[in-house]
């Protein structure tokens, strides 16, 4: 795949990214506290001016509070979201297969939401479907809902490519994701994610898939 533009950090099983304006950047979740050295040397060339949460989990939200500091970035989740990201075991997931079934007992085992509880945060932006990001920076970015996988998950289109979050997960291969809250919004909003045509998608989990490929056109089967 070609990874031409890309500001990607990848975190164990889990990515972040970085997407770059004229006068300052935006970056796309924050992973967990474990790797917080880890992302920010990373982000020493950067100049984060906004962090967009694209859902309230721990694994995506874990370093919020600290790199808002850090930085002076506002944030940016939807507000549906909001006591989620205080509580990941708030919400009932439903698991999709039996990978999903692995995965839902691995991040939402008591004993690990108590160990990657993320420190609490205030949201300066609301995210609203179509609302532009990164404007007073000159980042050209808009948020697409794609609920499902929590209530409030959100993606975030930067010119072809689409940052999905875990709206769409490629661990074993790109599909479905494979916990959700709503199967039903999650269905849907794969269907949006096929009707934005994105040339280029970038998951929370796993590498990211290219148009054209054999696995693009697989992900929107089944």
């Amino acid at each position: 795949m070609n990874y031409e533009g890309v500001n990607m950090i990848t975190c164990g099983f889990g990515n972040c990214y970085v997407v770059r304006g004229k006068r300052g950047d935006i970056l796309i979740d924050t992973c967990t506290k474990e790797y917080r050295n880890e992302i920010e040397t990373w982000l020493h060339n950067y100049d984060i001016k906004m962090i967009v949460l694209t859902h309230g989990h721990n694994d995506h939200i874990g370093n919020a509070a600290y790199f808002s500091k850090l930085y002076g970035a506002d944030i940016a989740m939807c507000v549906y979201d909001m006591k989620l990201a205080r509580d990941n075991g708030l919400h009932k997931l439903y698991s999709i297969g039996a990978a999903g079934k692995i995965l839902a007992a691995a991040s939402m085992a008591p004993k690990t939401l108590r160990k990657s509880r993320a420190e609490s945060f205030g949201i300066d932006i609301f995210l609203d479907d179509g609302m532009a990001l990164g404007e007073d920076f000159g980042a050209d970015c808009t948020a697409v809902k794609l609920d499902g996988h929590t209530k409030g998950s959100f993606g975030v289109l930067c010119g072809g490519d689409l940052y999905v979050g875990d709206a769409a997960m490629n661990f074993i291969r790109p599909s479905f994701p494979l916990i959700c809250e709503s199967p039903k919004a999650a269905r849907a909003s794969l269907n949006r994610i096929r009707g934005l045509k994105p040339k280029r998608i970038f998951f929370g989990h796993g590498k990211p898939i290219e148009a054209g490929t054999e696995e693009y056109r697989k992900m929107f089967i089944g």
